[in-house]
């Protein structure tokens, strides 16, 4: 930066792109006692994070900051600065030449997507009101004829005012442009406001919200659009630089739950810089809030959002964030917190922690409790009809007899029976018997849950593919359009997001503590040059290490875990000496295979890989905090111990960057998150045995693909390893037709598995050994 202007390059250098900064921010921090600037249109400033530069040189920082206090500033300079507005003209003649290259990428991009599509598809744009949309709207425009493009702005009821101002600007702008061009507006049955009686406040660890307020409305508008068009194109101003999870999208692709939308992000790799100075030259509309110091205009209020965003939005929108404020303040009253501490525990951002019901004053509720063969719900104020939603499990006959219902449902290959007690009080009894499997269980407690929570929002309705169901004031599921496809079961734990997020304040059931101990590692987590020693030494590894005093028991616990050695005896397992072999040659497979059967035995792994879903990016203070939560019986510092020991073994082994199961990122030496990203590349045979094991686990040898993926269910390779459906039948394929482990039907509705009765998941690894 030199004379208060940005240059764009092809390389940053390592340097953050800066925003441009206005006097509305300047006056919001206070900065008029300090400086003299005018109240110009045009930026004075340019900012990186909280950093502020004029004419290339940092003359402010700003820290701290929350709902109710005011940012605190450092000026850099002694003597009061007078600031001279950015030349806006030119700047943009300095950066003509990029953004003319930016500007016509992206159209060439826009271009191609319509002449690949335009003979059977709807062109749409997603439109937020914010900057990045409001280039991609500019761009689309003046690409795709005005008859094949719809514009949808998705209100979530959360957002600011200057948006609202915005989209109206745009609206009337563009369609005085281009009168043939159509514009709708996606918005939830119900508001944030109402759905947070019902759900609780969303938080970090139940963010219900962008799924029902969000989500769902958007697709359900594209569903419609869909029964006149094959396919809808669904153009957005998605950013990689904007979070690590963006920074692995693709350009185009398809929607990864309705194969007939398409996301096209023709600005995915630019950064915020390009982004305003194109807003600055082609002259496009600029959401106000983006002048008070906002770098993103969404909800405001939000369990994802920086004090620094918090202050702001108090700011702009303190009469409308007062209402959920009292939300925040009741939930904090009903937490035990005493009144002197509520406004810390608003400020610090407590109630984005919530990770359960506890605090929630629940209308409707549920107790579960089950037999080997049967289930049965207590539903206190049931809000939807079991009777409606089991139609989507399968053909039912009942009767009615004085207010009491009992029948049959026909669910899979199975037949259940049920009854319903009490259906016209407050408090219904809801029994189902004769459940021979246990995947069909899951689906009925899915339908229990359903049938005290559902709220109407939508968000089952967008899930289905067949149009099936409607979900908007009242349930209504239409049996002949229903597949029985149970994807409205699947998307969610608890088949609902409200029990998701309610639920577990009333029982439900709790991961299985599987050892004896969940503090037996230290901080010491199992490394590749630990397990390198234990593979050549073998049985003398125990008297014939190089380790401390400490390290020797939590490495022995961690080999135990992993069923290297056996635990009585301390000599090497059979499992032990196989992948001895295998380790020489692939110690990828290896690492795997441990990591498998950690899930099993470790109770911190158990824990990760249950309760933390994959492409979370988390850090080890969210890790202890959400653990101490489902844990409350154990001490800080118990939980802290195996959380460390689990990291610091990503950090040392390929578990870590090169498997995905735990990405480090780094700052110095300190960690600064953890990325559960997923394995992408796998042995088929750790596949298999990851099968076999699980069927050793639960005494079961038929499963489906959908329950194995299903959030809920414990153990296979998707929880284990966060492997890709298609990557996942692909290999099942392979392990049917080459290997013959085990056999699969992969064809229309039928995603079954067989595994061999002759079989155990030590063959499979015998199997793999002789062949290396």
């Amino acid at each position: 930066m030199s004379e208060n202007f940005v240059i764009l390059t092809e390389s940053h250098f390592g340097v953050s792109p800066p925003r441009p900064v206005f006097f509305e921010e300047l006056d919001l921090l206070g900065f008029d006692e300090w400086m003299d600037y005018p109240k110009s249109k045009e930026p004075l400033l340019w900012a990186i994070g909280r950093n502020y530069y004029y004419n290339g040189e940092i003359i402010a920082k700003t820290k701290g900051g929350n709902f109710f206090e005011n940012p605190k500033i450092e000026f850099l300079n002694d003597q009061k600065i007078e600031i001279e507005p950015i030349d806006i003209k030119k700047l943009v003649k300095k950066n003509k030449d990029k953004l003319f290259v930016l500007e016509n990428e992206a159209m060439d991009f826009i271009q191609g997507v319509y002449n690949i599509y335009k003979n059977d598809s709807i062109f749409t744009v997603s439109y937020s009101g914010g900057k990045d949309s409001q280039v991609i709207l500019d761009l689309v425009t003046r690409v795709i004829p005005p008859d094949d493009l719809i514009v949808i702005f998705s209100d979530t009821t959360l957002e600011n005012s200057f948006t609202y101002e915005n989209v109206q600007r745009t609206k009337e702008e563009y369609l005085n442009k281009y009168p043939k061009l159509k514009f709708k507006t996606a918005k939830p049955p119900k508001s944030a406001a109402e759905l947070i009686k019902y759900a609780g406040l969303p938080s970090r660890f139940k963010r219900w919200c962008t799924d029902a307020l969000k989500t769902a409305p958007f697709k359900n508008l594209l569903k419609e659009i869909l029964k006149d068009y094959s396919e809808v194109i669904v153009f957005e101003g998605v950013r990689s630089e904007e979070s690590s999870k963006r920074s692995t999208y693709s350009r185009i692709e398809g929607e990864v739950k309705h194969s007939a939308i398409i996301n096209a992000r023709p600005i995915l790799d630019w950064n915020i810089t390009e982004v305003y100075l194109y807003l600055f030259y082609r002259g496009l509309n600029l959401n106000q809030a983006y002048r008070w110091g906002l770098s993103r205009v969404g909800c405001i209020l939000c369990p994802y959002s920086s004090v620094w965003t918090e202050f702001i939005n108090y700011n702009l929108e303190k009469e409308s964030l007062e209402h959920y404020i009292s939300f925040i303040k009741n939930y904090a009253n009903i937490r035990g917190v005493p009144e002197k501490n509520v406004k810390k525990f608003i400020a610090n951002g407590e109630w984005k922690k919530r990770a359960g019901g506890l605090g929630l004053d629940l209308e409707s509720n549920i107790i579960i409790s089950e037999d080997s063969d049967k289930i049965k719900g207590t539903i206190t104020n049931p809000r939807e009809s079991f009777l409606e939603w089991c139609k989507v499990l399968g053909d039912r006959n009942y009767r009615e007899n004085k207010g009491e219902f009992s029948g049959e449902i026909r669910i899979d290959d199975s037949k259940v029976d049920f009854k319903i007690k009490n259906s016209n009080s407050e408090k219904q009894i809801i029994e189902v018997w004769n459940i021979e499997n246990p995947t069909v269980k899951s689906k009925i407690r899915k339908i229990l849950y359903k049938t005290t929570f559902c709220v109407n929002c939508g968000l089952c309705q967008a899930e289905c593919p067949n149009f099936a169901l409607e979900t908007v004031d009242k349930l209504k599921i239409n049996s002949n359009f229903c597949k029985k496809c149970h994807k409205c079961l699947y998307f969610s734990k608890n088949g609902c997001i409200i029990a998701a997020s309610v639920y577990n304040s009333v029982g439900g059931i709790k991961m299985k503590k599987r050892t004896g101990g969940i503090d037996k590692y230290s901080t010491f987590g199992l490394r590749q040059e630990w397990l390198n020693d234990f593979f050549v030494l073998g049985d003398e590894w125990l008297s014939n290490n190089t380790l401390g005093p400490k390290q020797v028991p939590a490495v022995l616990r961690w080999l135990i875990d992993a069923e290297l050695i056996d635990g009585k005896k301390k000599v090497s397992t059979d499992l032990g000496n196989y992948l001895r072999e295998i380790y020489k040659k692939d110690k990828s497979s290896a690492w795997l295979i441990i990591w498998n059967n950690m899930y099993y035995n470790s109770m911190v792994v158990n824990w990760y890989l249950n309760k933390i879903p994959w492409g979370k990016i988390t850090d080890k203070n969210e890790l202890k905090e959400k653990m101490g939560l489902d844990y409350p019986e154990y001490s800080k510092g118990t939980i802290g111990n195996p959380i460390d020991a689990m990291v610091n073994m990503f950090d040392n082994s390929p578990l870590g960057d090169k498997l995905g199961i735990g990405v480090i990122e780094k700052k110095g030496r300190a960690i600064k998150s953890i990325h559960k990203l997923g394995v992408s590349d796998i042995n088929p045979y750790v596949v298999a045995y990851s099968l076999y094991k699980l069927a050793e686990n639960t005494s079961r040898r038929n499963f489906t693909v959908s329950e194995l993926f299903e959030n809920d269910f414990e153990g296979g390779p998707y929880k284990i390893f966060g492997l890709s459906k298609n990557n996942f039948e692909r290999i099942l394929r392979g392990l049917q037709e080459g290997q013959r482990i085990l056999s699969v039907d992969l064809v229309a509705d039928l995603d079954n598995i067989r595994l061999r009765e002759d079989l155990a998941s030590l063959d499979v690894i015998k199997t793999y050994c002789e062949g290396l």
